[in-house]
């Protein structure tokens, strides 16, 4: 089965190329390179127990390929490398290495656009032969009484490998070429190989009896262990030939220049005159030079700035006065008395802060007199006292507060002459917060009184 899944993929590759062989740069080449090598980690697993680390060692690969010249090229390639595994398990008395031969088709792709550096991918599909060398014992020191087995190799004192086997094989590649000649390129390459699962076969052997410091191997039975995990990581520098003459360089190309003139570069066309355009000025007329126009009347602008026309003129910023007219500034305005501006609005709103925990506030009396001026002079209809506190304290505490609050503003209203028949009082406590900072939280703004006054008619003087 591994054989002929190996030459179906030759035959596919091969079989490819007269349809790909149609480029100019096409044609065969040989490659060599040496380099150093390391297996990856194994396990093994049988008659045979344990895992190694491989140690690296020095690798060689030849190739011959064929290069399609639209960047594709495919190789048969023949790699060696050989490997140290050391000691299974850390184990003492036991070694093994490992020789590996591959045989593979490689299919690759070179990236042709960075001059003579030739980045380069591939992948590749084989056979691989993998030689496995091992041997592990627990032969005495002295004088013992009973069995002795080794650690990796159970139920025998001592077992050894000395055989191959073969399988499908598949790597990776990456490198990177650089073109000293139009047919010689020196190549750098790095490959991960990975052959699988491996099946080799050993011999195992026990001590003679009795056990002593002398005792010797005696018999032998064969027996069988399974790698798995069998790879290896490369890196390898060389040089690759291609045969064959260079392709030919393509026939110049010349050019026609604006006038008629034929060139071999665009370059060195005579320069072209330059083409009159005409501009179109404001007034309608044409002329070769924008500068050339006539002089366009000028607007000067309410802000002082000119224009061509006044529809250009920015949009001049206008205000609502106290009357509900509109003017351009404040100056404009209808000149306002101390009692229009009183009576101009329907509701007024006077606000009084409290220091903390404080019933009575030292601004009530300012507040007062403003509210005062304006039952005086206006048409009022009613006012509504409305006390709150912050929320430090509890709800129940703070709630009697407010009331506190409003009912000894109500109280001043009345005492300077305000009809009581006009006066509502309320306490909301901490519910209606200014600024909500959550509760148990001391906030000045919070601790209030807002005195809202409504008018029955605005700008009439009772």
């Amino acid at each position: 089965m591994k054989l002929q899944l190996l030459t179906a993929a030759a035959s596919v590759a091969l079989l490819a190329v007269p349809t790909l062989a149609s480029a100019n740069d096409a044609g065969w080449y040989v490659r060599g390179n040496v380099g150093y090598g390391v297996m990856t980690d194994m396990d093994f697993t049988g008659d045979l127990l344990g895992d190694v680390e491989g140690e690296g060692n020095g690798q060689g690969s030849l190739g011959v390929g064929y290069e399609f010249g639209n960047n594709w090229r495919i190789e048969l390639d023949a790699t060696q490398l050989w490997n140290d595994l050391g000691a299974i398990s850390q184990a003492g008395q036991t070694a093994a290495d490992m020789r590996l031969t591959t045989g593979m088709l490689n299919a690759i792709y070179d990236f042709s656009d960075f001059g003579s550096w030739e980045p380069y991918i591939g992948a590749g599909i084989g056979v691989s032969r993998a030689k496995l060398s091992a041997q592990a014992h627990s032969l005495p020191s002295g004088l013992i009484t009973g069995p002795v087995n080794s650690p990796t190799c159970p139920g025998t004192n001592a077992c050894t490998f000395s055989d191959a086997d073969t399988g499908v094989a598949w790597q990776l590649l990456a490198g990177l070429g650089y073109k000293i000649t139009d047919n010689l390129t020196w190549d750098t390459q790095y490959r991960y190989l990975n052959v699988g699962d491996l099946s080799h076969r050993g011999l195992g052997q026990n001590l003679s009896t009795p056990i002593t410091a002398a005792s010797t191997l005696t018999g032998g039975g064969a027996i069988a262990t399974n790698v798995s995990g069998a790879g290896s990581h490369s890196v390898m520098t060389g040089l690759r030939y291609r045969f064959g003459a260079p392709a030919p360089k393509p026939d110049p190309v010349s050019y026609t220049c604006w006038d008629g003139s034929s060139v071999m570069d665009m370059s060195t066309c005579p320069a072209q005159p330059p083409k009159v355009v005409y501009t179109t000025c404001w007034n309608g007329s044409q002329v070769e030079s924008g500068s050339a126009c006539p002089a366009r009347p000028q607007v000067q602008c309410w802000d002082g700035s000119t224009v061509d026309n006044a529809a250009s003129c920015p949009t001049r910023p206008t205000i609502t006065c106290w009357d509900g007219t509109i003017a351009y500034d404040q100056a404009s305005c209808p000149v306002q008395t101390r009692i229009q501006r009183l009576c101009a609005n329907e509701y007024r709103q006077e606000i009084i802060y409290y220091n903390f925990d404080k019933g009575q506030s030292a601004e009530t009396q300012q507040k007062i007199q403003n509210i005062l001026d304006t039952a005086s002079s206006c048409s009022v209809g009613n006012i509504n006292v409305v006390g709150h506190t912050d929320s430090s304290g509890s709800a129940a505490y703070n709630l009697g507060l407010s009331k506190r609050r409003a009912s000894d503003v109500r109280t001043e209203l009345i005492r300077q002459g305000v009809n009581s028949a006009l006066i509502s009082s309320e306490g909301k406590g901490e519910t209606q917060l200014f600024i909500d900072t959550g509760d148990g939280k001391k906030e000045a703004l919070n601790r209030r009184t807002e005195v809202l006054i409504r008018l029955n008619e605005t700008g009439v003087i009772n």
